[in-house]
């Protein structure tokens, strides 16, 4: 497997992973993405701003994608019931955000979604930040088992702005991957 940058032209299959995920979620019964989130102008701006990867199989077909910032995400300055094992409030954010983590269906249970997270811890570490944050909802039970086997620490409960409506809070994850700071 090949883990790069998204192009503008992958953008169409991007939104189709997206959604095969959506459904998976559906018929999992997680209410996560259910309201149509993330919406096309959204993967777009990940693509544009280079925050988009993709996964591509050795046959040259794209697997999975993820968006991986190192800009920091505003709904992770507020956490509940817990703390973040790194400080928020420091510019530019010693940490690496991983969020949008999708994988089509026929590739699930393959390793995919690890791949994609070493990838991110890969970045983090070359980057010079300390962690690699993430967060799930409450009842993304593979999800949240995939992290704990990956080593990332449950740190407590956020509420992201983009719920659509539906249920706003996640549990919010994060793991070291570097002492030294920026």
């Amino acid at each position: 497997m090949i883990f790069r940058n998204a192009e503008i032209c992958e953008i169409d299959r991007v939104m189709e992973i997206l959604a095969d995920g959506r459904s998976a979620l559906a018929i999992s019964g997680i209410n996560q993405w259910q309201g149509g989130y993330p919406q096309r102008d959204v993967v777009e701006q990940d693509v544009f701003r280079g925050e988009s990867y993709a996964v591509e199989a050795d046959d040259k077909s794209l697997i999975a994608s993820a968006m991986i910032s190192f800009r920091g995400e505003k709904d992770y300055l507020w956490i509940e019931e817990g703390a973040w094992l790194t400080d928020t409030c420091v510019e530019p954010p010693v940490y690496v955000v991983v969020h949008r983590v999708a994988v089509d269906t026929s590739r699930k249970g393959k390793g995919v979604a690890s791949f994609i997270l070493r990838n991110a811890e890969k970045l983090a570490a070359t980057n010079k930040r300390l962690s690699v944050r993430i967060d799930t909802h409450a009842d993304n039970t593979p999800m949240r088992n995939l992290l704990k086997k990956k080593g990332y620490t449950p740190c407590g409960k956020i509420h992201i702005t983009h719920d659509e409506g539906l249920d706003s809070a996640r549990i919010a994850y994060e793991k070291l991957v570097s002492e030294e700071p920026l």
